[in-house]
């Protein structure tokens, strides 16, 4: 250790006479070349952290030499090259320089080259990386000696890569086109403040709406283009954004335009901070909705209408939704029913204890019907109310659709019929009283004259002779047509037949009276076991088959009838009457008033709870379908 520390000791102090001798040899003192040395040596440092700083690089050029006498690693590094491997490249370093950059970097060069000063030149290009990728630079050079003639012997310079701030660069050019289309080309008008809400800025849009070119805008505040009665409102918003507090939600707005017109607008608003987070601007958004307001008026005058129209209306109205669930009803439909609107919302009308069974089951299909596109169904239901009265009521149900198409609600309108019903099932009773009376008349007293007629023209017959003879025996020929006639009239208007016979056995007897009387081919089958109804609903089921009969022979011409009684369920039955006459639209005949019989068909349908559809197409017959409950066993 001794030894070590003397060898030390030896070192130091020659090295200290070695200094004091260059000291000497230069005219200066031992503490300015010690001085001297320090700078150096802070110098060489300095140029070793800038030559190794990353994504710059310091070089110096030697031209008569041809090299760097600085950064000849530290330059092509930053390119992804190892030193010497651009020199070797076709074009060397003019060939790593994008074709597009080469005429500015290269008259850059020769201004340097050529100029007679010391300035700077500066240039952004695109250099290629060794991956073949493009690196963005800021290159800085300048002619560092010359030669006695001026001539640039070698050139300094200082290379930057800018890559991210030329890629910021971008983005902050698109957000400014971003900035500049939902600024200038907003349809809706915008206004930007300061903290004391002085405009600071308008685009186009809100100078139309508010009748101002942007110079006189700018000279005013906020507050002065807000209707006097909504200014406090605004400057609420205005204020608790500019102290930090949230954007407020939209609000509806009346603006002053310039003419002193007013103008209802929605009001946006919202601020912009400065990087310590304090308020900067404030931008206010105004959208026109001068004719949205006008709508909603219209709209809620409308609504008001539409809604006393339904609570004062005579009619039964009840608002339904897609799935038969009960929304609303007018007072109408509450009076009728006896229920309280709001007992039964939310209620599907099946749930309600107002129609039995078999009718829940009717209104099931007709809903059904509805939601497959019909138009709209109607029928008359028989219903029990609240305090158990037997209604009946004439329906009709619709549909409401949303613009795709799909069901929104149903409407049904209710009109309470059970007078009218009762005078129409008395008519019936009497019509079918008189028809009884008027048969059994012909039947007891013209059938009996007409009886006593032929036996006296049989009698006289047999007195005659030639052609008296003859003549007597046409007449009673014809009298006993007549007598045939007659019978046929009166077992027609009589129900006796099913009164005796049942249904199936009347049923059978318009088929043989149609095969003997009208000489059409006929059949009727009949389901076993006979559907069983009550004894009225077998004569309203008769009269109809006998109504569709004599339609289709009268005014279809139809050649071949079928007749068919079947169950369609165990609680229903159908009963079907089908022809190949000519056809007919219902509802064309209805319409022109001449469709009485078919009125009468469905009134009796109605009258035992049933529903009649009659289809007719032209020249492929008629088809009458009458589906009726059936008596439980």
């Amino acid at each position: 250790m001794r030894r070590a520390s003397h060898t030390a000791e030896k070192k130091g102090a020659a090295a200290k006479t070695r200094s004091s001798k260059r000291g000497v040899e230069l005219g200066m003192s031992l503490e300015e070349l010690h001085e001297l040395e320090e700078k150096a040596v802070r110098l060489e440092k300095l140029a070793k952290t800038l030559l190794n700083t990353p994504q710059q690089a310091f070089y110096l050029y030697d031209h008569h030499a041809g090299r760097f006498v600085l950064g000849e690693k530290h330059l092509p590094g930053l390119y992804g090259y190892k030193q010497g491997e651009v020199e070797r490249r076709k074009g060397s370093w003019l060939g790593i320089v994008h074709p597009d950059d080469l005429p500015e970097f290269t008259g850059a060069h020769t201004r340097m080259m050529e100029g007679k000063g010391d300035e700077v030149q500066t240039v952004r290009v695109r250099i290629r990386r060794k991956d073949g990728h493009f690196e963005w630079i800021l290159a800085h050079m300048r002619a560092f000696e010359r030669d006695e003639n001026g001539r640039v012997i070698s050139e300094v310079g200082m290379v930057n890569i800018i890559t991210p701030l030329v890629a910021a660069e971008g983005e902050l050019r698109a957000t400014q086109a971003r900035y500049h289309g939902l600024f200038q080309c907003n349809t809706a008008g915008v206004l930007v403040f300061d903290g004391k809400f002085h405009i600071v800025d308008a685009n186009p849009a809100v100078c139309r709406m508010l009748g101002y070119d942007r110079k006189h805008l700018l000279r005013l505040g906020v507050l002065d283009v807000i209707a006097p009665g909504a200014r406090p409102e605004m400057h609420k918003l205005l204020r608790s954004l500019t102290t930090g507090g949230r954007p407020a939600p939209a609000m509806d707005i009346t603006l002053e335009r310039r003419n002193s017109g007013k103008m209802e607008a929605m009001a946006g608003a919202t601020c912009l901070h400065d990087a310590q987070g304090s308020f900067h601007q404030g931008m206010l958004l105004l959208t026109d909705v001068t004719e949205r307001k006008a709508t909603e008026q219209e709209l809620r005058r409308e609504a008001e209408l539409n809604r006393l129209l339904l609570d004062h209306s005579p009619v039964a109205i009840g608002l339904l939704s897609a799935e038969g669930r009960v929304v609303r009803m007018n007072a109408a439909a509450e009076k009728m029913f006896g229920y309280g609107a709001k007992e039964v919302r939310g209620k599907t009308v099946w749930a309600l204890p107002v129609m039995d069974a078999g009718e829940i089951a009717l209104s099931r299909q007709r809903f059904q019907e509805l939601t497959k596109g019909a138009e709209k169904v109607t029928a008359t239901i028989p219903i029990r109310t609240r305090d158990g009265q037997a209604r009946h009521i004439q329906s009709e149900t619709q549909p409401v659709t949303k613009a795709d198409g799909t069901i929104d609600f149903f409407i049904a309108t209710g009109v309470d019929i059970t007078e009218r019903h009762k005078l129409e099932t008395e008519v019936i009773r009497v019509a079918e009283q008189e028809q009884v009376r008027i048969g059994h008349d012909l039947h007891d007293g013209v059938g009996q004259t007409l009886t006593g007629i032929a036996s006296l023209v049989e009698a006289l017959e047999s007195k005659l002779h030639g052609e008296d003879q003859k003549d007597a025996r046409r007449i009673h020929e014809l009298v006993k047509t007549a007598i045939a006639e007659t019978r046929r009239l009166s077992h027609g208007m009589s129900s006796a037949a099913v009164k005796n016979r049942g249904l199936a056995g009347g049923l059978n007897l318009i088929a043989e009276t149609v095969r003997e009387n009208f000489r059409r081919e006929c059949l009727c089958r009949i389901e076993e076991p006979v559907p069983r109804v009550s004894r009225d609903a077998e004569i309203h089921l008769f009269r109809i088959t006998q109504e569709a009969t004599s339609n289709a022979i009268r005014h279809g011409g139809a050649t071949k009838i079928r007749i068919t009684l079947r169950r369609q369920s165990p609680n229903r039955g159908v009963l079907e009457i089908n022809d190949n006459g000519r056809g007919f639209s219902a509802k064309s005949a209805v319409s022109r008033g001449d469709g009485i019989g078919l009125r009468v068909m469905a009134h009796r349908a109605n009258l035992i709870n049933g529903e009649l559809t009659v289809e007719g197409v032209k020249n492929k017959g008629v088809r009458v379908l009458c589906r009726f409950p059936l008596e439980l066993p």
